[in-house]
């Protein structure tokens, strides 16, 4: 065996899933992902205007850097591009953690969280959301108990959605700066309803906020997301970036969404709107959706024989969703919003599967 540093990770799963959707045809709810597709004309005006070096060149990250210090109103000293979120919280672990030290996070949530707390050896506590989806602040009081290294909070998280105001996430960082404990927000979800907290990173040094390209903005396929921080935090978490940050692909893609971005909130607005119809439809039928925040539902499907069945015909008609979760969330699927339109055959099969049941 010639790899023999940190032998624990060859007791730890990674494997490539093949998902097996069917992208031409199927209804893709399943990843948060935007349900609308771009198409080619979007592709087409990004890339238009780029001279004959553009692919010839390793990337320039000046102008992404300063159109997201302008967006956010921020110094670029106070960001660094990552690879989605999940490259984000792996500089924090990178950085931040030693073997043992015990990291926090809500659970359920982006399982990333898990897999890096597993990579780098540290005792993940999982602070799990009450039977009627309320946070179990108990459980963080504990947390806070065990002297923690990161508390990591998806704002809002999903698939159970808390949603905290700036008041409530400034008594967090509040808290954990009170334990030495970096408070990570995760705002994936930020552009459909939820409050930002950048500008805690000027009240608290504890305090760092990501964000992505996935979600709000739609393009989950160029894998960019950034951190924003004190500019001391990033002294020491740029440290650790890639020669190139980025790649020209993305940061073109980027580049053109921030200076277009009332492309983006028009679209995120018919996705809001669209969340609201679809809770009501669902009542209709006497099952629960909730959510209020992001660009998804969770829905409560009773049993879990009925939320086998139906993620099964769904699946039959490729309609992809997520779910059912584990105990004790197995009633449960979880479903991407797209505009009305877009969401339309997700609807018509929900109203056939309830008139079989009944039957």
């Amino acid at each position: 065996m010639f790899i023999k540093n940190k032998n624990y990770l060859r007791n730890i799963s990674r494997i490539r899933v093949a998902e097996g959707r069917n992208l031409d045809n199927g209804l893709r709810l399943d990843r948060n992902e935007r349900v609308d597709s771009w198409g080619n004309e979007f592709l087409i005006n990004i890339f238009k205007e780029k001279p004959d070096y553009f692919l010839s060149i390793y990337p320039e990250l000046d102008t992404l850097y300063k159109k997201i210090s302008s967006f956010h109103n921020v110094s670029e000293e106070n960001l660094l591009l990552t690879s989605g979120i999940d490259g984000g919280i792996k500089t924090i672990f990178e950085i931040l953690t030693s073997p043992k030290d015990t990291v926090g996070v809500v659970s359920p949530t982006y399982a990333m969280y898990m897999v890096y707390s597993n990579l780098f050896n540290t005792s993940l506590f999982e602070i799990e959301y009450l039977k009627n989806l309320e946070f179990n602040f108990k459980q963080f009081e504990l947390f806070l108990d065990q002297n923690p290294k990161v508390f990591f909070l998806p704002n809002p998280n999903q698939p159970i959605e808390s949603c905290f105001s700036l008041k409530e996430l400034r008594n967090f960082a509040q808290k954990t700066l009170e334990k030495k404990c970096l408070f990570f927000i995760d705002e994936a979800y930020y552009f459909f309803g939820a409050e930002s907290s950048i500008e805690l990173i000027n009240e608290f040094p504890n305090v760092v906020v990501a964000r992505t390209f996935s979600k709000g903005f739609g393009v989950p396929s160029i894998r960019l997301g950034y951190l924003i921080s004190s500019k001391e935090n990033m002294e020491v978490l740029s440290k650790t970036r890639f020669a190139h940050e980025s790649n020209a692909l993305s940061n073109s893609v980027a580049e053109y969404l921030i200076d277009n971005f009332e492309v983006v909130e028009n679209y995120n607005q018919r996705v809001i709107e669209s969340r609201e119809y679809i809770k009501k439809e669902l009542a209709n039928l006497n099952f629960e959706a909730i959510g209020n925040y992001g660009n998804y539902l969770l829905i409560d499907l009773r049993t879990n024989s009925i939320a086998h069945k139906l993620v099964r015909e769904l699946r039959d008609n490729q309609i992809y969703v997520k779910g059912p979760w584990k105990e004790p969330w197995e009633n449960y699927i979880t479903i991407s919003i797209g505009p009305k339109e877009s969401m339309q055959r997700f609807l018509d099969l929900f109203h056939t599967f309830c008139k079989k049941l009944n039957d």
